[in-house]
């Protein structure tokens, strides 16, 4: 005959407690949610023109053109080798060094969700024939 096991023959109170006493809730943390950061392109000028990041924070950084006119998001050095998600209603363009810019349409949005890898200052441009339009990401060393 069998021998009943020792978990079997515990009450099923102090079992349940036993069992709850090695689940840790605060173990199993959700994800954190990114951090949305919004770039306005309005008389052709990005606002705000200096934003601030935190190395290896999820990012969503939406860039909304409410201009008539077509533009161009480009970073410079920030997504260089960088894993980067692109959605909305732009034309993302990418290179040997993956993402380059994006065009957004007149009233157009656009979405870039990633992490910024290290920290430094970082620039970005609307690089298209007569538009003076220049901003600066900085990526500092804290994370949260």
């Amino acid at each position: 005959m069998p021998r009943p096991s020792k978990l079997r023959s515990l009450p099923p109170r102090l079992l349940a407690v036993g069992l709850l006493g090695l689940f840790d809730p605060s173990a199993i943390a959700a994800p954190a949610a990114p951090m949305v950061t919004t770039i306005t392109i309005s008389e052709r000028a990005f606002s705000p023109d200096v934003l601030s990041l935190k190395r290896g924070e999820a990012v969503t950084l939406i860039i909304q053109n409410q201009d008539h006119d077509l533009h161009a998001f480009v970073p410079l050095l920030l997504f260089q080798g960088l894993n980067v998600m692109v959605t909305g209603n732009g034309a993302p363009e990418f290179n040997e060094t993956g993402f380059a810019r994006v065009l957004i349409p007149p009233r157009g949005q656009v979405e870039i969700r990633f992490k910024p890898p290290d920290p430094g200052h970082f620039f970005y441009i609307c690089d298209l024939p007569g538009h003076q339009m220049r901003g600066e990401i900085i990526v500092t060393g804290d994370s949260l």
